[in-house]
Parts: C-alpha cells; sequence; structure tokens
C-alpha cells in the first residue's frame, strides 16, 4: 500500500512540474527565461553600434580573441560571439552583404534561398523546422539542424531579420543532446528584437 502511493506522490509531483514547464514556456522573455528549468536572468545587447538588439542571458559573454580562432578559423568569423561560462552553447552575430540586384527580399525569402544552399553544401546535415517569430512587427525568421562535427554533433538554429536596410543573420548552436532545452528559449529571445528606426528603437 505504501510502495503505491509513493508512485502515486510520485506521479502527482512529476505532472506538477510538467505543469509549471507548460506554464514557463507560454511566457514571453522578460527579465529572465526558464532554460529547461533552470530560471536564467537576461540583459539587452546592443548590436552593431545600436542598430539593434535582443536579450541574451547574463551568462553569455564576448569569446576572446584565442578561442574565437581556434572555434571559428576562417577569417570571415562573426564580428559578434557570445558563449555562456561553460562553453555549452553559443550565437553568432553577423551582417549579410547587399543583394547584387538592389532588391530588398524578406526575412523569410532570405531564409529559404540560404537552406536550400546550405542542403546543397551539407548534405549530410538534417534539417528540421522553420518559421517565423514575430518581434512586436518585426518579422525574424528561423530554422534548426544538426550538424556533424569532429566532437560530436551540433544543433543549431539560424535565424535573419532586416535592420536598416541590412539583414543580421543569427546562429545559435549547443551540443546536439541539449537541443530539447534550448530551442524554445531562443525562440523566445528572438521575439524580443528591436531594431532603431529614424535614431530611436522599435520597442516592444
Amino acid at each position: 500500500m505504501t510502495k503505491d502511493r509513493d508512485y502515486a506522490d510520485a506521479g502527482i509531483l512529476a505532472l506538477r512540474h510538467r505543469y509549471r514547464e507548460v506554464q514557463a514556456a507560454q511566457l514571453p522573455a522578460g527579465r529572465e527565461i526558464f532554460i529547461g528549468t533552470d530560471s536564467v536572468p537576461l540583459r539587452r545587447e546592443s548590436l552593431f553600434g545600436g542598430m539593434c538588439s535582443i536579450m541574451l542571458p547574463q551568462s553569455m559573454t564576448d569569446m576572446d580573441d584565442t578561442e574565437r580562432m581556434v572555434r571559428y578559423p576562417d577569417r570571415n568569423r562573426p564580428p559578434v560571439i557570445r558563449t555562456d561560462a561553460d562553453r555549452e552553447a553559443s550565437v553568432t552575430f553577423s551582417l549579410l552583404p547587399p543583394e547584387d540586384d538592389g532588391e530588398t527580399e524578406t526575412a523569410a525569402v532570405q531564409l529559404a534561398g540560404l537552406r536550400s544552399d546550405m542542403k546543397k553544401i551539407w548534405k549530410q546535415n538534417i534539417f528540421y523546422d522553420s518559421g517565423e517569430v514575430d518581434a512586436d512587427g518585426i518579422p525574424v525568421a528561423w530554422m534548426d539542424c544538426k550538424a556533424y562535427c569532429f566532437d560530436g554533433n551540433l544543433y543549431s538554429l539560424i535565424f535573419l531579420f532586416r535592420a536598416q536596410e541590412q539583414t543580421v543573420l543569427g546562429n545559435f548552436h549547443c551540443s546536439f543532446p541539449r537541443y530539447d532545452v534550448w530551442k524554445p528559449a531562443v525562440l523566445k529571445l528572438l521575439a524580443t528584437v528591436q531594431v532603431q528606426q529614424g535614431g530611436e528603437f522599435r520597442i516592444q
């Protein structure tokens, strides 16, 4: 009888824990965010001289120059690289060059083209979902995939948004076993994007 009661109590606790997780997942990012079951404080990060900004975990800081060269050996490495203390997760930001024809495509169209190009180059990658997050009227297009690396599988969530006639490319990545913890949190963070327009930020 005691074993049955213990089992029922454990089941109730598990359901309550799951209920709290579901509630947290539905809340927008504010001063903190849940990454798995951990509540993590956030701060607003200004990018590219104040052109735009996004909320990121306070634990994410600038990657030092030596580590940048090791982890991103290409000369065209992203100019903005933030990583957490244990190097479990990182996010990078770059500006895409303007289109040759001078036409302005939406973030979703640009991302679809990028996805198509990536499939041709990295045929071993597995591509999953794609979608669009509304950051108070600013469309942030995203897609995610699994990449194979020398030291294990990598989860990557790539996103694009327009800022002052330019396109910002972001790439969040972490070890693949942690993707289910990070993915819902990153999608929430995309909704905190702000873009400066006419000398002022377009505030959410």
